[in-house]
């Protein structure tokens, strides 16, 4: 290729745009081929444009040789990099990012019947309850898989605004314990009719006692008689609940 650019540099230039960019650019090919100087893009002079790219983690997609006038180019540090390096080079790359993007995808499809609205603050108290005895709180999911349980649970008690150092003593984890224990367990819906509202009444009266010593508990807890009456967002620690969850045991106000 003849040139008068340092191709090197060029390249470098062009993958500090792709970073900036989320790892990759669409350009047209003239202007891919004026960026490293050359005159006709023939195949050969392609082919090493191609294997000079790559040398500084980079592909392009498709060959700048063929017809068209666009194209990609990747940053193959890049997670889309990855991504478009699995694809287009299926004999070369496994399909561990393809299969990777399709888990997230299907993650994310599958939130869309979650929400992240504000929730009361009795609500979020009783999942930071759970979340301190290592259980997984009712109707509701953590998305953030990289992080530590007690990283959650020191910013819910944050967003609590409970009292410093609450979160780790002994005693709040004994009353988590105990508090969880009466949480009531989920009703025999199929129960013949003289049994199922037998049930039932036991279940909302079991309720009401788990209310209580919700109440009575964060009470303690807080030191005073108030309750706050703000509500806490949640979705902004990355936790997700049903759409069904409203209304149940996760809204108490």
């Amino acid at each position: 290729m003849e040139t008068t650019i340092d191709r090197d540099e060029a390249a470098e230039d062009m993958k500090r745009e792709m970073r900036a960019h989320g790892g990759f650019l669409t350009m047209k090919r003239d202007a891919l081929r004026e960026r490293f100087g050359i005159g006709k893009l023939k195949a050969g002079i392609s082919g090493e444009l191609q294997a000079m790219l790559f040398e500084h983690g980079i592909i392009v997609h498709p060959d700048p040789y063929q017809q068209g006038t666009s194209l990609r180019v990747y940053d193959l540090e890049s997670d889309i990099g990855k991504l478009a390096q699995a694809i287009v080079y299926p004999q070369d790359v496994p399909e561990t990012a393809i299969v990777d993007a399709a888990d997230l995808y299907a993650r994310a499809n599958a939130g869309k019947d979650r929400r992240s609205d504000d929730v009361p603050w009795l609500s979020a108290f009783d999942v930071f309850l759970q979340l301190l005895i290592g259980r997984p709180p009712e109707g509701w999911e953590d998305l953030e898989d990289d992080r530590e349980p007690y990283q959650l649970v020191d910013a819910l008690a944050e967003s609590l605004g409970l009292p410093a150092g609450v979160a780790h003593a002994k005693e709040t984890r004994g009353i988590a314990g105990a508090v969880c224990a009466y949480r009531p367990h989920g009703q025999w819906e199929s129960a013949r009719p003289g049994l199922g509202a037998a049930l039932a009444d036991a279940a909302r009266k079991q309720k009401d006692i788990f209310d209580e010593v919700l109440r009575e508990a964060a009470k303690h807890l807080l030191g005073g008689p108030e309750i706050p009456s703000r509500d806490v967002e949640l979705g902004r620690l990355g936790l997700r609940y049903r759409r069904e969850a409203q209304g149940g045991f996760g809204w108490m106000r």
